[in-house]
């Protein structure tokens, strides 16, 4: 339901969401292929502190912990109250959450608004708003932060710790992006599944991130927007401080009647122009693909905002310069040649090359490049005060010795740090191309497969560098 800008009570109490003290797990199952089983499972194999209170009328017993019968069973107070019963239980439950003061509701249960029980879900929503408990879902997968051990939901693990947060509506999505995690090295600082979005919604969620110590960039995947006011209204307070990414789906003829079926989200008379208009106005990074939606948020996660359009890329092989120069002009940034950039630059460079190399941008340092070769080249790039970005390429020939090129590129990196200018490694390769990867994002460097990816997530940083430059 509708909301005009983010509410203080549900931010305030957001941190039950994620950091409870306490969780009562209604409809707790002893059978382990049931969700009310997998969310105490999830919550003890991953290293939660507080206390468990399994509710299930007919069980003593629940994966080892005292089950009670009801909620107003349970002798001590109650954070947060995760509820995965039919969805006729679920407005006795919410009763017994409001009288028991409980700070935070999660429904996973679905059949509501997304097979047209829309007004089943408003009086759930109305109930909670009166009693100013603020409820997330229903149909939704759950929620979790590797930081604080909280795994709360059917997740199958957490994240690894790093600086996105994800507010994500798609369950299934959700969990691709925590795979992704383990398998790429994407790290996260909080997740959450907010399925229907009955009452709190993605700005709550975002001002959350805003105040989050652990979370640098804030990624948002939509399927409908019930309250772009309170979008950019938050959007619009955390921005300043943290870029937040929006991936919009669901525009397409069928994908309306898909996102409805799936999260309730109602597109019916937007386009892609309305949404533009509301990220332009919240401030927000619009991009258009999954992979897009990953590579830009790691980039704004890890680098700061690039200040100018002067790019340098540094590369030992030509192809992959090719790639990525006609993909920086294919979306509206074009490479500008060294000697436009820094003449000095060019004529320096040059001794970190043979004479077959190319100074142009991007600068081919050949497919001979040594260690040697491309430090001094990325020591030029990145010291030259005109010089406002660095993307540098590895190329495994028989020749190149990519770890010890990788150690050189983190070396760089934390000398110049200081400067504030973003730097993006793409690794085109094989098996020692996806160590690289591993090794550069766990030292805070964006590092990718494809020229592609790498470009997308440099313009990732220049639109941030924009946006902070029209926010003032």
């Amino acid at each position: 339901m509708k909301i005009d800008a983010p509410r203080e009570y549900v931010v305030d109490n957001l941190k039950y969401a994620l950091n409870p003290s306490s969780i009562a797990v209604v409809g707790a199952s002893r059978y382990d292929a049931k969700v009310g089983y997998k969310v105490i499972e999830g919550l003890s194999r991953c290293g939660y502190k507080g206390k468990i209170y399994p509710v299930n009328p007919r069980a003593d017993k629940v994966h080892g912990l005292p089950a009670y019968k009801t909620l107003l069973d349970i002798p001590e107070p109650v954070d947060l109250v995760f509820v995965a019963v039919p969805a006729f239980l679920v407005k006795m439950v919410l009763e017994q959450a409001v009288a028991k003061k409980a700070k935070m509701a999660v429904i996973a249960t679905s059949a509501f608004k997304e097979i047209g029980r829309g007004e089943l879900q408003d009086s759930l929503t109305n109930y909670c708003r009166k009693h100013k408990l603020p409820l997330i879902g229903p149909n939704l997968v759950g929620m979790g932060s590797p930081y604080l051990n909280f795994n709360c939901g059917f997740i199958p693990y957490l994240p690894i710790p790093g600086p996105v947060a994800m507010i994500s509506q798609s369950g299934a999505n959700l969990l691709a992006a925590l795979g992704t995690s383990k398998t790429q090295n994407f790290g996260m600082s909080f997740f959450i599944g907010l399925g229907n979005k009955a009452d709190v919604d993605f700005a709550e969620f975002i001002v959350y991130g805003k105040n989050d110590p652990y979370t640098k960039c804030i990624a948002t995947y939509i399927e409908g927007l019930d309250s772009p006011e309170a979008y950019i209204k938050a959007c619009r307070e955390t921005v300043p401080e943290k870029p937040v990414v929006a991936l919009k789906v669901g525009g397409s003829k069928i994908g309306v009647k898909a996102a409805f079926a799936h999260t309730a989200s109602e597109n019916v008379g937007t386009d892609d122009a309305y949404y533009d208009d509301i990220f332009e106005k919240a401030g927000a990074i619009r991009v258009t693909t999954w992979q897009e939606f990953l590579d830009v948020a790691l980039a704004l996660g890890q680098q700061p905002p690039l200040k100018g359009d002067n790019v340098v890329m540094i590369t030992n092989g030509g192809g992959s310069g090719l790639l990525a120069c006609d993909h920086f002009e294919r979306i509206g940034m074009p490479l500008r040649e060294l000697k436009d950039i820094s003449f000095m630059l060019s004529l320096k460079i040059r001794a970190y090359m043979p004479m077959f190399g190319s100074p142009l941008n991007p600068v081919d340092i050949s497919g001979t490049a040594s260690p040697v070769q491309y430090k001094g080249a990325l020591h030029q790039a990145m010291r030259d005060s005109s010089v406002d970005g660095v993307l540098c390429s590895i190329c495994p020939t028989a020749v190149t010795n990519v770890p010890a090129v990788v150690d050189i590129a983190i070396e760089m990196y934390e000398t110049y740090k200081y400067l504030g200018k973003p730097f993006i490694m793409e690794c085109q390769g094989g098996a020692e191309c996806h160590e690289a990867i591993m090794k550069l994002r766990a030292h805070g460097i964006p590092a990718y497969p494809t020229a592609e990816q790498s470009v997308n997530a440099m313009v990732g940083l220049r639109k941030y560098g924009k946006i902070l430059e029209k926010l003032g």
